[in-house]
């Protein structure tokens, strides 16, 4: 069967991935994940991505493994691991040193290289992954690009099944760890440091090593659709794909409840909510408009905070929006009521809005 559909799982940490989770169950019971080309992850739909890309074989097999990793949770074992005495003495050896290279350096300086987000690598490579690199993956066929943002050139970094790379620096050459792409993606700047990698890159047949500042692929595109974008030029870029039609998973909470925030620190977050919902609001539209020049075949958009109202074709029994649509993204366990509405909405999007927009042959 050929590969002919893109799939992108949004940000939004565990909300994300739970819900994205219930999206792939619609997916796979209409038999439609074996005809993905290629999965864009970011965030907490990196972790998803990750674990169906490069998880069991089997669906029931990976739901299981999924299910349990979510409703553990993460978060405590992050905390665990990053503040143990060894760990926490590493921690300020590095954070010293880094510190002591701004002050005396003109470049770039170093980041943290011991901190929580490379606890949370060192954890996703023994509860998920193992050692497995990002040309591991587990379906024949299926690529898979997982972006994070590096902080030092504001460039994205895509973490991909075929090749990784820089569009600054060029294409890295060394293996990298799922466990380590997903930990840079899903690093949430307020809450994860951002993760320092050094890589040798090759361009034009030179090869030179770079350190990458690494944080949430959410600041840049918190879609997960640029790497889908039809027409995308190969001489600038070496992820381009030509799928003809799209998938999107949008994890974002929709229109926010009206608040006025007088002090720093909310006026700080508000303003961050409104440049983060201005982005998502500019990716939506774009999806939109590649269909509607014709630029693919078609798309289908499963919008965990779209208005229950404006759905096309609700369920009876939908999971109301205003249930799950502020459910925290900060990979705490998740208790089996909030998992069952995460993915069930998840789910019911998906499973009513394939009828409509999906014509198959």
């Amino acid at each position: 069967m050929t590969r002919t559909i893109g799939l992108a799982l949004s940000g939004g940490g565990s909300r994300a991935a739970a819900f994205h989770l219930g999206c792939l169950r619609a997916l796979h019971d209409r038999d439609l994940l074996t005809q993905i080309r290629v999965v864009s992850g970011i965030s907490g739909g990196s972790l998803l991505a990750a674990l169906w890309a490069y998880g069991p074989a089997d669906f029931a097999d990976f739901d299981a493994h999924t299910t349990d990793l979510l409703r553990t949770g993460l978060q405590w074992d992050i905390i665990r691991k990053a503040f143990t005495p060894a760990a926490v003495a590493r921690n300020l050896t590095a954070a010293s040193r880094a510190r002591a290279n701004g002050l005396f350096s003109r470049t770039v300086a170093a980041t943290r290289t011991a901190n929580r987000t490379d606890a949370l690598a060192a954890l996703l490579t023994e509860r998920a992954f193992g050692t497995k690199t990002m040309d591991q993956v587990t379906h024949p066929g299926l690529d898979t690009v997982i972006s994070a943002t590096d902080l030092a050139t504001t460039n994205a970094v895509r973490f991909g099944s075929t090749l990784s790379s820089c569009s600054r620096y060029g294409t890295i050459t060394e293996p990298v760890q799922v466990a380590t792409a997903v930990a840079a993606s899903a690093a949430f700047p307020v809450l994860l440091p951002a993760m320092e990698r050094t890589f040798t890159f090759e361009r034009s047949g030179q090869r030179q090593r770079h350190t990458v500042l690494l944080t949430d692929g959410g600041v840049f595109d918190n879609l997960g659709l640029s790497v889908l974008e039809p027409g995308r030029n190969p001489a600038f870029t070496p992820q381009v794909f030509d799928v003809p039609y799209i998938i999107a998973c949008d994890a974002g909470p929709g229109e926010l409840p009206s608040k006025a925030s007088h002090f720093v620190a909310g006026r700080l977050r508000r303003s961050f909510e409104v440049v983060h919902r201005k982005n998502q609001d500019g990716g939506r539209a774009r999806l939109h408009e590649w269909g509607a020049a014709g630029r693919i075949d078609g798309f289908t958009l499963a919008y965990l905070g779209m208005q229950d109202h404006r759905l096309p074709a609700p369920p009876a029994d939908l999971v109301p929006r205003d249930n799950v649509a502020s459910y925290p993204t900060n990979f705490a366990a998740i208790s089996r009521a909030n998992f069952i509405a995460l993915t069930t909405r998840g789910e019911q999007l998906m499973r009513s809005l394939l009828p409509l927009y999906l014509h198959q042959d």
